[in-house]
């Protein structure tokens, strides 16, 4: 447990937060609007992916065994701009750039963890940026406008100059009860089921076809959405629990994301309550781990990326039914109260 310092949290997160919206919006324009990756398209973005994406598991393993998470997202911010250095050879350039994504979203979310224990409202403000930042990005890259290469570099210059600076808010501990040892089976069996509505969230949300995406108004206000719904489950999940909001959130976009999408309100609604779940399932499986805040962080990102493998590689047409969406999302939320019943049962000694 903490001591309440709101005015210390608020600044630190605020900051961090801002950081992943431009580590992101960086990413997509480097990759988007500086490298040559038309003559490697899937390569360079499945490369990128794998590296930014499941290489956070290990980081994140060894930033739980002592590696300083601050260093570890300056140092994410520093491999990015020497990316940009680095345009004219594409696959260094991309090593470089997806390390620096992996580095910088590991460390930044171990910090934020660490806030206040297993405190989901912290990670969904964190996270929930990082969409709008790909866009931003992409919207640069693709501009009929030249963009300054050194816009970004320069931001991150900044911005890791500030998180040196910036020091980490420490709270006072209260000594919690020992947890009765658990068997090395059953948490991978807990980690497993969470796992699983993460790859399907991940499938689902860059699979699905809202038709009207081409309004560039609508298009924003789904984005905004789908950000705002990782914030707000986090508030939510703090105040009514992560059960209620991560199971219901499902249940509750199913039948929306299944068969309402070609409504834009309908559709923007259920990107909005789907996205609810992504605090919900990163704090459920930091509950399984207690203090392996690198390696839960790295454990959901690794999930991300293996739900994005058929959409990266275009095998996504078994997606166009409705009924596919809707059962998936089912399966889901099934998945999911089955970790919370597991865990709870554990919990209780039954």
């Amino acid at each position: 447990m903490y001591s309440e310092k709101s005015f210390q949290i608020v600044p630190f997160i605020s900051l961090y937060s801002f950081t992943h919206l431009v580590v992101d919006a960086a990413c997509a324009f480097l990759l988007l609007g500086v490298l040559d990756i038309h003559d490697h398209p899937i390569l360079s973005i499945l490369l990128y992916n794998a590296i930014a994406f499941v290489l956070q598991a290990p980081l994140g393993f060894l930033i739980d065994k002592g590696l300083s998470p601050k260093l570890a997202a300056i140092a994410g911010l520093i491999f990015i701009i020497a990316a940009f250095l680095s345009g004219d050879y594409l696959f260094v350039a991309l090593i470089l750039v997806s390390l620096g994504n992996a580095l910088f979203h590991v460390g930044g979310g171990s910090q934020v963890l660490a806030l206040k224990e297993k405190k989901a409202s912290f990670t969904g403000i964190y996270v929930a940026p990082g969409g709008i930042g790909l866009v931003i990005g992409s919207l640069l890259a693709f501009a009929p406008f030249d963009t300054s290469l050194l816009l970004f570099p320069g931001l991150l210059v900044v911005l890791g100059a500030i998180l040196y600076f910036v020091k980490t808010p420490e709270f006072k501990r209260v000594k919690e009860p020992e947890r009765k040892k658990t068997s090395s089976y059953y948490i991978a069996l807990v980690i497993t089921l969470i796992l699983i509505p993460i790859i399907i969230r991940s499938l689902i949300g860059l699979s699905i076809d809202f038709p009207w995406k081409e309004n560039q108004l609508l298009y924003l206000s789904l984005v905004l959405a789908i950000a705002l719904g990782k914030a707000f489950g986090g508030f939510l999940a703090d105040k009514f629990g992560l059960e209620i909001v991560g199971v219901g959130g499902l249940l509750l976009s199913m039948p929306l994301l299944a068969f309402c999408t070609e409504i834009p309100v309908l559709g923007i609604l259920g990107a909005f309550i789907f996205n609810f779940t992504m605090p919900v399932t990163l704090i459920a499986i930091l509950n399984t781990i207690p203090e392996k805040r690198g390696l839960s962080f790295g454990l959901s990102t690794t999930a991300l990326f293996i739900g994005a493998l058929p959409v990266i590689l275009g095998h996504t047409q078994w997606l166009d039914n409705n009924c596919v969406v809707f059962s998936l999302i089912l399966l889901a939320a099934i998945i999911l109260l089955t970790a919370f019943y597991l865990t709870k049962k554990n919990r209780n000694g039954i």
